[in-house]
């Protein structure tokens, strides 16, 4: 009998050739958007998942309110991790990381092997205590797990990085220099399974700190935050008792008394609001919203809407399979009454329309998985990911075949319950035909595909408009046209001979020695500072960067008051340059000559910068200032915009002659400005390819259906034209139920679509306004598209002979 069914299945498949590639291309389609959706979200969710133990490890994260700027971060002093350990016996161990690129060295370094001259650029270095080897339980390849960062002047390498640099040799006891400085040899003593690639922690190289310290008493000071702490518990912790009971120990017995005898006496009120919490290992990646730590991470959100996306995509396929299935229906009424009349029953027949809807999803799985690994290099290129078909992993076949029964039962379930309800009376009096002719579920169901196509193509325009607002804003600085070269640290003190020489280049119009840039992944430092003008005034927490006399003129920031740093000066040094948004927090109207205090030491405020964008645009202009010095493993080039391939090539040559065993590395520093944006990028062009599908997938049922119910009316539309209607008059006649239904949607779209993405712009500080040309577009689109995708049916319906479909009667 099952295979009885499974042959009609093949031969209505293939006698109604429309209906079954539209809806094996529509759920094809449907397949593979979803398919590789679901790797996007395994791969986003699965961050940190292979470590042991993942359930008890966190990250501590703190929350304070400045003036009522309430912020996040999880940057705390070298004394947090060792303290927690000693005071709570709830914790089975902590360590601590530090990452901070181009701080300390750790980031990105250039080194050198032995005593081998060649000078190899590398990233990922990290600091961390030996307890951090212990905490992750990392896989040693070579060497004592428990003892590999005991001492000073000790790394451990990832597996690949030795396979790199040592090839089949052992890496233990091998010596690696830092940045061309010898005098700090740093021994190999381990080497470790690399982090999985879906990880939050991609080190190749982790450096003790034992025996570091990184300036005077760095070590000691709870009021320098430099360091990822990592806590792990022990089994069956309450975690909310314990966050209360550490805020209180650790900050009352600790940070608030180093805070005053520091000198920062005047920020117990902002302490008193602080306290200490512990984010999961597994949230770090997709739920760290909003906690300043210097890192890029995934966002939940766009999990959540992609996966619904893909849900639509598919929805969407399964309801063209159900509209044009009830559409047809008049086509099979006969069969189903003859059937009824020669004794089968409507379980039977249910069966057998499940059975072929089954074999028409299996169909469209196998084409969809096709789709996907032909457009998996394409797609792993828009999300920035490189994902693979799991062919290895035991369920994926399996969990593909039982995709498509379920996806097959649940499009096949209401026509098949539909279609075999019919009775043999009513097929012969004609019933059947009428009712197929109109149903308010089809007409739902086309307004349910209709809406959501609409609301992707509002989000796609907005996310449109606010990254391009973005990367066009007018930040303060001008990121055009400056070169920046890595790694300048290594000419040590040949940096200046090596900066004017670049001064002397045609086509450089400035040059500029700094790490601390307007553009992420570059160099920062918080500090707080008082206004010394006004006794017991609040510190104002501020950012506070190195830079040298160049540095306003190469970026072109503008000062609004006040002279820049001049290097003839003996006071510069006692000298700050301060923005505007820091002048304000001191309540200045005039600061040009005031004093402002960084710890004991007082500073003069000659000039005043107009305030620019440091950070993202998430975030309103923070705080700022400069002082003087040449503190750098980056310089920075202000080139003109006429023949700049000749004017790196020069600068390249300068590089080889003064750094000849180090390969030269730039960026331009407005690519580096569009990287901050990269996951924004990545969301748009995301949505806009699965905004596109859903509305091509939605648009094949509507062809679809248009056919099957001009089918339908064809005796009544060769009636009319007989009686003198007109083209114009018939294409009016078929397309208003399409345009009232697409109007409908058009209505129910326009709230939903402003509530989404009103809510996904509110993380921008600044952002562009949703204008009604918005929603206007998108309606008027959504209607062209509906008239084209109809048009061609119904204007084929206007010039077909009426006696052609009149002979039979």
């Amino acid at each position: 009998m099952i295979r009885n069914y499974i042959k009609i299945a093949w031969r209505n498949l293939l006698r109604n050739k429309v209906f079954s590639t539209i809806n094996i291309v529509g759920l094809s389609i449907g397949v593979a958007a979803c398919l590789l959706i679901t790797l996007f979200i395994v791969d986003e969710t699965s961050y940190d998942t292979q470590i042991p133990n993942r359930d008890h490890i966190y990250r501590l994260t703190h929350f304070a309110n400045f003036d009522g700027v309430e912020g996040w971060g999880a940057h705390h002093s070298a004394l947090m991790a060792s303290t927690i350990h000693r005071e709570f016996e709830e914790v089975e161990n902590a360590g601590r990381v530090l990452d901070n690129e181009l701080m300390y060295g750790a980031g990105s370094n250039e080194i050198s092997l032995n005593e081998d001259p060649a000078q190899y650029h590398e990233e990922h270095f990290a600091y961390a205590d030996q307890a951090i080897v212990d905490i992750f339980d990392l896989e040693m390849i070579e060497g004592e797990a428990a003892s590999v960062l005991t001492k000073p002047l000790t790394i451990i390498i990832s597996e690949s990085k030795a396979k790199k640099f040592f090839k089949n040799k052992s890496a233990i006891g091998q010596v690696m220099y830092l940045n061309g400085d010898t005098s700090e040899p740093y021994k190999i003593t381990g080497v470790y399974k690399d982090f999985p690639k879906a990880s939050n922690f991609d080190y190749k190289f982790l450096l003790t700190l034992k025996g570091v310290e990184f300036g005077e008493g760095e070590q000691t000071r709870w009021t320098q935050n430099n360091y990822f702490n990592f806590i792990q518990l022990k089994p069956d912790t309450d975690v909310t008792i314990f966050e209360d009971r550490m805020t209180q120990v650790i900050l009352n017995n600790y940070i608030l008394e180093a805070f005053k005898n520091d000198g920062y006496d005047k920020i117990e009120r902002i302490l008193r609001t602080s306290h200490l919490d512990l984010q999961p290992l597994a949230d770090i990646h997709l739920r760290s919203k909003g906690i300043h730590d210097g890192k890029t991470h995934g966002d939940i959100r766009f999990v959540w809407i992609l996966g619904a996306i893909a849900l639509f995509i598919l929805i969407i396929a399964c309801i063209n399979f159900i509209n044009l299935s009830t559409a047809k229906s008049a086509n099979r009424a006969k069969e189903v009454g003859l059937r009824k009349v020669i004794g089968s029953g409507r379980k039977k027949l249910i069966i057998q329309f499940l059975i072929e809807s089954i074999v028409i999803t299996i169909f469209a799985f196998g084409l969809g998985v096709l789709l996907a690994i032909l457009g998996l290099s394409l797609f792993n290129t828009i999300s920035g990911k490189t994902l693979t078909l799991p062919w290895s992993t035991w369920f994926f076949i399996p969990t593909i075949f039982l995709a498509a029964l379920f996806v097959g039962i649940f499009a096949g379930i209401y026509p098949a319950f539909y279609l075999s309800k019919f009775t043999p009376i009513n097929v012969l009096k004609g019933k059947i035909s009428k009712g197929s002719k109109s149903s308010s579920l089809r007409s739902s169901l086309v307004v349910f595909q209709f809406t959501i196509s609409i609301v992707l193509i509002v989000s796609t325009l907005i996310i449109n408009n606010q990254m391009d607002f973005i990367l066009n804003k007018e930040v303060g600085f001008k990121k055009e046209q400056v070169l920046q070269i890595h790694g300048v640290n290594m000419l040590g003190d040949r940096l200046t001979t090596f900066t004017n020489e670049m001064k002397q280049i045609q086509g450089v119009e400035n040059v500029s020695n700094s790490d601390y840039l307007p553009i992420k992944g570059t160099k920062r430092n918080g500090n707080t500072f008082y206004n010394k003008e006004v006794m017991n005034a609040d510190g104002v927490p501020s950012q506070a960067w190195i830079v040298d006399e160049d540095y306003l003129d190469t970026f072109g920031m503008q000062l609004a008051s006040g002279r820049n740093f001049d290097k003839n000066r003996a006071i510069e040094n006692e000298s700050v340059i301060i923005n505007q948004t820091l002048a304000e927090k001191f309540g200045m109207e005039e600061p040009i000559g005031k004093k402002m205090l960084r710890g004991n030491r007082t500073y003069t405020i000659i000039g005043v910068v107009e305030d620019f964008n440091f950070e993202s645009l998430h975030q309103q202009v923070g705080s700022l200032a400069m002082f003087y010095g040449d503190e750098t493993t980056i310089t920075s080039i202000k080139v003109t915009t006429e023949n700049i391939s000749e004017v790196l090539t020069a600068i390249e040559n300068k590089w080889k002659a003064f750094v000849p065993n180090l390969d030269f590395r730039y960026t331009f520093m407005d690519e580096s400005y569009a990287t901050m944006y990269s996951n924004i990028k990545h969301m748009r062009q995301l949505i806009v390819s699965f905004a596109l599908l859903s509305i091509f997938v939605a648009c094949l049922g509507l062809f679809a259906l248009s056919a099957f119910l001009v089918e339908q009316r064809k005796k009544e539309l060769s009636i009319r034209k007989v009686l003198g209607a007109s083209i114009k008059n018939l294409f009016k006649l078929l397309t208003t139920h399409f345009l009232i239904l697409v109007v409908i949607s058009i209505i129910i779209a326009i709230p939903l679509s402003y509530f989404v993405m009103d809510n996904w712009l509110q993380d921008y500080a600044y952002r562009i306004s949703i204008s009604w040309k918005v929603f206007a577009l998108s309606g008027s689109l959504a209607i062209l598209i509906t008239l084209l995708t109809i048009s061609y049916h119904t204007i084929k319906a206007g010039f077909v002979n009426p006696i052609d479909s009149l002979k039979s009667e």
